[in-house]
């Protein structure tokens, strides 16, 4: 059968190669001024010919894809989880925001994201960031950062490395959250506090930087938070967790553990996310320790599920959709203004439920 083209189905059509065009474009704004009866023909023609758009030929002509690229990590980060529920919750805001403005996302893993980028294949970028204490990848990464920068690509990195300058970031507000935490910490008067966050050699700087901030905030509030009690990374007597995606409900089963063994479970233990306290707070559990009458458990995030536990969770809310909505909004607004850089940091909010 001989290949048919866009040409083919505007000539059994009877319309112009612009209409079909129009037609078979479903992002189009002129599509709706296109009649009912028209469309029928074209859509007839278009079935009868097997003709359908070249995806292709539309990039050799440099045109707008309409997709706005999602990775759900940077390059060589094969460690993260692809679809963990906090990446859900940026996908809602992101898919939610694209699709109003009429745009479609697709989702990237791992790869050297310049490629993309300059063969067209997405108008924009957006990624999120999980910041190593020591990345190996931080030079080559950097180098993508400055070939963006210096080509004007629409991107914008999620909870990006701290210190960038000239890095398109969105971010949460770490010492604002342990504040909060801080502040219901003392009005509930425990009288010590642990912290469990990832046990590896390499863990987030993030959750080196909640901790830092915590222990400040806690300073003359005659609550114990010695370093015995805060397990951030892997050292002397600490295991050494196998990595199941960055955040592992397994680091805090171990960490629970470990303050068994040690006798040393704390009255109240800060997690440095939700995945972590769903894992300490079934140890805890599964050995008799009462809570939040013994223990008491602090998250971060707002995991889907931290309501729906056995006993809810009290955790740090990210306002994550938000998020997704921003960063569409940047890109988009950066395709038009190639100069403007954003660099904003969000406030959490701290979401007290039946675990403290």
């Amino acid at each position: 059968m001989m290949k048919c083209g866009i040409r083919n189905v505007a000539e059994l059509a009877g319309v112009s190669i612009g209409t079909v065009s129009k037609i078979l474009n479903p992002e189009s704004a002129a599509n709706i001024r296109v009649s009912d009866e028209t469309r029928g023909k074209v859509l007839a023609a278009a079935e009868k010919l097997d003709y359908r758009p070249s995806y292709g030929a539309k990039l050799l002509r440099g045109e707008s894809t309409r997709t706005i690229g999602f990775a759900t990590s940077l390059p060589k980060d094969h460690n993260v989880s692809y679809l963990s529920s906090y990446t859900f919750r940026l996908l809602n805001g992101i898919g939610q925001a694209a699709s109003e403005n009429g745009y479609q996302v697709l989702l990237l893993n791992g790869v050297d994201y310049r490629y993309f980028m300059n063969i067209k294949r997405m108008d924009a970028l957006i990624m999120i960031s999980f910041a190593l204490c020591s990345n190996p990848e931080r030079e080559r990464m950097r180098g993508m950062f400055e070939d963006f920068e210096r080509r004007n690509y629409p991107y914008v990195v999620i909870n990006g490395e701290p210190g960038e300058p000239a890095i398109p970031t969105i971010g949460v507000d770490n010492d604002s959250g342990m504040r909060q935490v801080a502040e219901l910490i003392r009005r509930k008067g425990y009288e010590s506090v642990g912290f469990a966050g990832e046990l590896t050699p390499n863990p987030q700087s993030h959750h080196i930087a909640r901790a830092r901030a915590l222990a400040r905030f806690l300073e003359g509030s005659g609550c114990r938070f010695d370093p015995r009690l805060i397990l951030n990374g892997a050292g002397p007597g600490i295991p050494d967790v196998p990595r199941v995606g960055r955040y592992s409900h397994e680091d805090g089963r171990v960490a629970m553990q470990h303050f068994i063994e040690q006798k040393r479970v704390p009255r109240c233990i800060v997690c440095g996310n939700d995945d972590i306290a769903m894992g300490l707070l079934k140890e805890a559990l599964d050995h008799g320790i009462r809570v939040p009458e013994e223990l008491a458990v602090i998250g971060f995030d707002d995991d889907l599920n931290a309501e729906y536990l056995r006993i809810p969770l009290t955790t740090v809310h990210q306002p994550l959709e938000e998020f997704g909505r921003l960063a569409v909004g940047y890109v988009l607004d950066k395709i038009q203004n190639p100069k403007q850089l954003i660099q904003l940091t969000l406030e959490p909010k701290l979401i007290e439920r039946s675990t403290t």
